[in-house]
């Protein structure tokens, strides 16, 4: 049963909080009364609350998103493995649907599972799938290099997409911050840049459906007024089967005896990085925007290629260090620039 909150603390002193006031009639008999003071209910907290948890899911995107490209580089030197590719992604997403389904039973309880439309979720999962096909495909016909910047795109494209179809416009200084992000990224990856007619038609499908993908997680969270978790909790295991469907037209399934120990221990433990890598995804979306999630994407590009720097001994010469600068810089004044507008 709920209490009534009362405004005034019977235990504080009258002085603490109640001031002197004089009517009419107090005036009249020359007493006193007093009342007591209306004290503003403290918002900073909470805004302070929300900029920790933001910055924590960023974190977790950013760690999870390093920590899971290390781990395919260590699997992926099996050749084996390497033709699974849907295969790969097909058990990262099923173990998304594990780990949230644990989550939400006694006695972790951390969200109430919802079921929602299957029609409404096809064109989520469409996209998933799209995005997911078409990266692979622009890896194969594209070098890294060109890759990383088609990737880029994806950002104009999100900020395109949300004009088009929702007339969310973004303001000057913002467009600013972003052209600083896009172009710090391409110093650092335009040197071994290499593609071909195939490979761009590829990489620009590639980047459009991506965008899409983005927007529409950010848009299926705010028509269904669901949480991060509750939304993938409906879109990965919708996800494992249309990838199911995928892998005798793009994979080479082996044996997966014949695969070290050691190489599936670490494919064992993708699955759980995977499953926060989405979780913060979708987190980073449904609280701030897609918008901010391709600049937390580009500065990740820069830490990533910061460590394979490192790994290889790399000196960085003054074109990457402009890159850098202008990456992080332009992601930082986004950052303020968003926090200002709210």
């Amino acid at each position: 049963m709920y209490k009534p909150v009362s405004t005034v603390d019977p235990a504080v002193e009258p002085s603490a909080n109640y001031v002197k006031q004089r009517t009419s009639n107090d005036m009249e008999r020359g007493s006193e009364k007093e009342y007591p003071e209306e004290v503003p209910t403290p918002v900073a907290p909470m805004a302070t609350k929300t900029k920790l948890l933001n910055a924590f899911c960023i974190i977790l995107n950013t760690a999870t998103t390093v920590g899971i490209v290390f781990m395919n580089k260590i699997i992926f030197k099996d050749p084996k493995l390497k033709q699974m590719q849907v295969c790969f992604a097909m058990w990262h997403f099923a173990c998304t649907t594990l780990i949230l389904y644990l989550s939400s039973l006694p006695p972790f309880n951390l969200f109430v599972p919802v079921r929602l439309p299957l029609r409404s979720m096809a064109p989520l999962c469409l996209f998933f799938a799209g995005f997911l096909i078409l990266n692979n495909l622009s890896l194969t016909y594209n070098n890294v290099g060109f890759y990383q910047l088609a990737k880029i795109m994806t950002t104009p494209s999100v900020v395109f997409f949300n004009l088009v179809l929702f007339r969310k416009t973004v303001s000057i200084p913002i467009v600013m911050s972003l052209i600083a992000v896009c172009f710090g990224v391409t110093l650092t990856n335009s040197n071994s840049a290499e593609s071909n007619p195939l490979g761009a038609v590829v990489a620009i499908s590639a980047f459009t459906v991506t965008a899409l993908y983005q927007i529409w997680i950010g848009k299926k969270l705010a028509d269904f007024q669901v949480s991060s978790p509750q939304l993938l909790m409906n879109q990965a295991p919708i996800s494992v089967v249309l990838l199911a469907f995928l892998i005798p037209f793009f994979d080479t399934v082996t044996d997966i005896r014949t695969i070290p120990p050691n190489t599936l221990l670490v494919l064992f433990f993708s699955g759980i990085v995977a499953s926060l890598l989405n979780l913060s995804q979708f987190m980073i979306i449904g609280r701030m925007s897609a918008l901010t999630f391709n600049v937390a994407s580009n500065l990740k590009t820069i830490i990533i290629l910061g460590f394979g720097w490192i790994a290889d001994g790399r000196t960085l010469t003054p074109r990457d260090l402009l890159g850098i600068v202008c990456a992080v810089g332009g992601a930082a004044a986004y950052s303020q620039l968003s926090q200002a507008g709210k």
